[in-house]
């Protein structure tokens, strides 16, 4: 009774020294900081925007970024999928589109969707796409937006103004 007792709590032991460390950092990457950040607009949460934190400091080469939930909170990765920040000071841009209309279908690549293709376009929908934060704030460039993220747990916030209607072409005019 007492071995199983014995090993069954070394496995538990080495189980919990390594849930919740996620994967391994890659060499070079500096310690990383669990940080959010808060995205309001017109003095609400904005949900589905996309957040981007390029450093300020160009010793750090890690980008970071999230997606805001409902409650317009992005927790931040590096690198895509590592949990949290790195310490210093970052820009941040924040990007969010709305479509208006009934948006195509994907690109045909068989017959049958191609008919489906040809049906959309002889119907006469139409479907364009706007974005709703300011330029900017879209861009790193011009983004007054800036955080500064510190050793521990980083909850922060920033404010992109007033919704926008700004036409989406092409892409242009995102982070």
């Amino acid at each position: 009774m007492k071995r199983i007792f014995l090993g069954s709590a070394l496995v538990l032991a080495a189980l919990a020294s390594t849930v919740g460390c996620g994967p391994k950092l890659p060499d070079g990457m500096p310690k990383l900081n669990p940080t959010t950040i808060t995205v309001i607009q017109d003095g609400k949460p904005l949900e589905g925007a996309a957040v981007s934190m390029k450093p300020v400091d160009e010793s750090i080469k890690w980008t970071s970024g999230g997606t805001t939930d409902a409650k317009g909170v992005a927790t931040i990765v590096t690198h895509g999928q590592y949990k949290g920040a790195p310490a210093g000071k970052f820009k941040v841009s924040v990007a969010k589109t709305v479509g208006e209309g009934t948006p195509p279908p994907p690109s045909p690549i068989d017959a049958e969707s191609a008919r489906i293709y040809q049906e959309y376009v002889d119907s006469g929908a139409t479907y364009e796409e706007f974005f709703v934060v300011a330029e900017e704030y879209r861009l790193v460039g011009t983004t007054p937006l800036e955080v500064e993220v510190v050793e521990g747990t980083n909850n922060l916030e920033v404010n992109v103004g007033e919704a926008v209607r700004d036409k989406a072409d092409n892409g242009g005019g995102v982070l």
